[in-house]
């Protein structure tokens, strides 16, 4: 306290707060006057060092010497009964008041007067947020051709976002604009872009035309437009994107790298009826139901029967047979695990440098093998070719959750939402992540705002598993009934499942649970976290022992390291072991 009181009546603190305002006029007004100058960075730069490193030589002088009325001495050698120093603080009482308006005036002139003299350069960055919007179809009804139109549209998104200087917006949310009535503006504001393109494809025989043109989203002017005719098979049609690609590229001055020209002029595939297939299979996989994603499988096969090659093709095998359990309780683990694994395996060898190829071979990697480095390498490998990738992003967000960097996880999949704004998935992987936070107001209030828009089933599941780690019983009863319903399940068995998980906590005692009630609701991933949510550490263990020796790669196992149901087992042996064996401890 002697310290203290030594440092008022030394008015340390007031030279203190004297300098640091000095110091921010300092940086603000050379912020204003530099660039008129054209100064370099590092100009800045020094000067902020500067200011730091002299803040505390000017403490130690205001400490070491006194103002007197023969000026500065030494403070040792003044005598008390004639110091100053109370008049020195209120001088500077005053000095500091004055700084203040001094700070106060400039930020009035540099917010509201400054501001429309500055004269805005053409906001390139903003025209490079680009939406694809779905291209019609133009051909007459006895072509068929719809799949043209689609999988043009498809593959010129996944062309574009190869570009590191180009943001693009995700299939997922521009198929909302599917033979809108919305006008150009509404919709750059909608999906927060700079330029639109539309466009229309029309077939007829052997022959292709498609017309495109792109449009500033803010003023609804033309930037570029072209038509090209084409002979119709696979190596025209990839050619086509590839011009459109470049000549986006160079209307919004974009920078187009050596590596990501050539990657533009890749050909998939030549066989036109193996491209058919796969657009096909691409947009059922896309669906997510557990029909839809068997169909998928069907349409991916017959592309690679036609071609061998087709890396993208074997990529959307893997991506079905990895997706199928999530919807479908009968799926055979072991069989989605060496399906899975044989496509991921073929895809990445007919391209080594596909963004989907590695995306999908790091899930398998991180899901089937515990290979976490290895799943690393792969999505940061395919996100370093094509930023975007909402595959890449959503997997490795869940990588990074598990492994408890929950900054980084939380930070890919905030990329994957702005990449792809309105897919009810992407919202729901950041849920997810921020439940795997612990962040559970944040987590569970965008979970009600997405029920809301789009009551979607996996959606569902995440909250009620959710709600049973925050251990919030009663709503994660109610979301339970919810999922249940929306799922075709036994609505009166989660309604039974749900009451054991309110009895369990009111307790404070394992509830015991039979198999048959388990059987009825039909649940398999999250069987560990209700043995958890009900206090049962014997059952916990067992389940979570015998999806380790399934080898399907269930959630709730690869989540052990941070979900709190397991907080209570956490030093049981037989857990430890298990985070072992599934790489989450050395």
């Amino acid at each position: 306290m002697a310290l203290l009181g030594e440092m008022r009546r030394r008015n340390i603190f007031k030279v203190s707060l004297a300098y640091a305002i000095v110091s921010w006029l300092v940086v603000q007004i050379a912020d204003v006057i530099l660039p008129t100058f054209n100064a370099p960075q590092w100009i800045m730069q020094v000067l902020v060092l500067l200011l730091i490193l002299v803040f505390p030589v000017a403490v130690l002088l205001s400490w070491a010497y006194e103002l007197t009325p023969e000026g500065f001495k030494a403070t040792a050698d003044v005598d008390r009964t004639q110091s100053i120093t109370i008049t020195t603080g209120r001088r500077l009482n005053h000095v500091v008041i004055f700084l203040l308006s001094l700070a106060v005036v400039f930020l009035v002139i540099d917010n509201y007067v400054l501001i429309d003299e500055i004269i805005p350069e053409p906001d390139f960055a903003y025209r490079q947020s680009i939406a694809v919007i779905p291209f019609s179809n133009r051909s007459a009804a006895e072509e068929n051709a719809r799949f043209l139109a689609d999988g043009i549209h498809d593959e010129l998104l996944t062309q574009l976002s190869k570009v590191s200087d180009l943001r693009v917006i995700s299939r997922t949310s521009v198929m909302e604009y599917r033979e809108t009535t919305k006008n150009i503006v509404q919709i750059g504001e909608e999906l927060g872009v700079g330029s639109i393109l539309e466009g229309g494809v029309q077939r007829y025989g052997d022959e292709v035309r498609i017309n495109v043109q792109l449009i500033d989203a803010k003023t609804d002017e033309h930037i570029w437009a072209d038509t090209f005719d084409r002979e119709l098979n696979a190596a025209n049609l990839f050619a086509v994107q590839s011009e459109i690609s470049t000549a986006i590229v160079d209307a919004l001055e974009a920078t187009l790298s050596p590596d990501e020209e050539a990657r533009l002029g890749e050909v998939p595939t030549d066989n036109i009826d193996a491209l058919e297939a796969f657009f096909t299979g691409k947009l059922l996989v896309e669906e997510r139901g557990s029909e839809a994603i068997a169909e998928s499988i069907e349409y991916f096969e017959r592309a690679v029967e036609l071609d061998s090659q087709f890396s993208d093709a074997w990529s959307g095998i893997a991506e079905a047979w990895l997706e199928l359990p999530n919807y479908s309780a009968s799926a055979d683990p072991q069989k989605v695990r060496r399906e899975a694994s044989s496509a991921a395996v073929k895809a990445i060898t007919s391209n080594p440098e596909s963004p989907r190829a590695l995306a999908v071979l790091g899930w398998h990697m991180l899901l089937h093998n515990y290979d976490w480095s290895g799943a690393e390498d792969a999505f940061r490998k395919a996100l370093a070719i094509q930023a975007t990738n909402v595959n890449a992003l959503h997997w490795y967000s869940h990588l990074l959750s598990w492994q408890g960097r929950q900054n980084d996880a939380l930070a890919a999949a905030e990329i994957a939402v702005e990449s792809d704004p309105l897919s009810s998935l992407m919202l729901t992987n950041k849920i997810y992540i921020l439940t795997d936070a612990r962040r559970w107001d944040e987590a569970f209030q965008l979970g009600s705002q997405l029920v809301a828009r789009d009551p979607f089933a996996s959606l569902m599941g995440n909250l009620w598993i959710g709600k049973l780690r925050a251990r919030r019983p009663e709503d994660a009863a109610t979301q339970l009934i919810s999922w249940a319903d929306a799922t075709g399940r036994d609505v009166d068995a989660a309604t039974e499942m749900g009451e054991l998980f309110i009895r369990a906590q009111a307790l404070g005692e394992a509830v015991e649970l039979e198999q048959e009630l388990i059987d009825r609701l039909q649940v398999g991933t999250e069987v560990p976290e209700i043995y958890a949510a009900l206090g049962d550490s014997e059952n916990t263990i067992a389940a979570l022992q015998n999806a380790h020796r399934s080898g399907a790669g269930f959630r709730s196992l690869l989540s052990m390291k941070i979900n709190p149901s397991y907080d209570f087992v956490r030093e049981d042996p037989r857990f430890i072991a298990l985070m072992e064996e599934v790489g989450l401890i050395d």
